[in-house]
């Protein structure tokens, strides 16, 4: 259901049905793979996406284990976010991950409806959102984050739409249907579950679109730039899309998750 692309191009995948992390070469050629099912330090309870750090660890979001795991390539366990003996977790479905500046972190608190921000230690500090529908700011199951010249991108999934949030936590614009009201639809600019963001390095926002089967991509005000994606199996075809990243190269690494497959697009959504 995750995926996240190393500054050397080596493609990482939450391989949530099977509780472990995978890793491949740019053109699909299988590295490594870690991790079993269960709620020990270094198991996984649905794994559901991923962030790189600048010292290449990776952070995985386990969503049934309400907390963070940091690794090591190939899989050794360095901490977890909150620390282990800290007591009951903030989370409820750590569903997205992003590192944040200066070692904090950034979670998608799936079921408490906001972004939760961890310190470097890995103590929690004031949640960015609250529950709710309409309103900006307000969040309903969030999915997914990515930075933008600063700012925070969401995917307010179930919401269908994006936010994005100054790093105070205050929100600044929404987009998805007719004024970002988190109406659902499949018309261009709409969404019908707003599963992933990412964003590349001239400030386009590509959106996984995940019962509409596409990806959107839109500038860094909401404007649409482009869809691609349709229903099905073949080549250039999603079902179920649920995230994407974008690899040094610039080409979109996408989570096909109805296919059990990535797919790799060139910027403008050609395969």
């Amino acid at each position: 259901m995750g995926v996240a692309v190393a500054a050397d191009g080596t493609v990482l995948v939450a391989d949530t049905g099977n509780d472990r992390i995978q890793a491949f070469e740019a053109d699909g050629t299988p590295l490594w793979a870690f991790g079993s099912s269960g709620k020990e330090p270094g198991q996984f309870r649905r794994p559901m996406d991923l962030d790189l750090d600048d010292a290449g660890l990776i952070y995985v979001a386990d969503f049934g284990g309400d907390r963070v795991q940091v690794f090591r390539p190939r899989g050794e366990l360095v901490r977890t976010i909150p620390p282990v003996g800290q007591g009951q977790s903030p989370l409820d479905g750590a569903a997205g991950v992003l590192v944040g500046p200066e070692g904090g972190l950034l979670v998608a608190d799936f079921y408490h409806h906001r972004v939760q921000p961890f310190d470097p230690r890995g103590s929690p500090r004031e949640p960015i959102g609250s529950p709710g529908r309409l309103l900006p700011g307000r969040l309903h199951y969030p999915t997914d984050l990515d930075w933008l010249d600063g700012e925070l991108v969401v995917a307010d999934a179930y919401n269908h739409r994006v936010q994005v949030f100054d790093p105070e936590g205050r929100a600044l614009r929404r987009w998805g249907g007719p004024l970002g009201l988190g109406l659902r639809g499949g018309r261009p600019g709409w969404f019908r579950v707003a599963t992933g963001v990412a964003t590349d390095a001239v400030g386009r926002v590509y959106v996984a679109d995940f019962k509409n089967h596409r990806i959107q991509v839109f500038d860094a005000e909401g404007e649409l730039l482009g869809v691609f994606g349709s229903q099905g199996s073949g080549p250039g075809e999603l079902e179920r899309p649920t995230d994407l990243d974008v690899g040094p190269d610039g080409r979109i690494y996408v989570v096909d998750f109805g296919n059990d497959r990535i797919q790799v697009f060139d910027p403008l959504g050609a395969r």
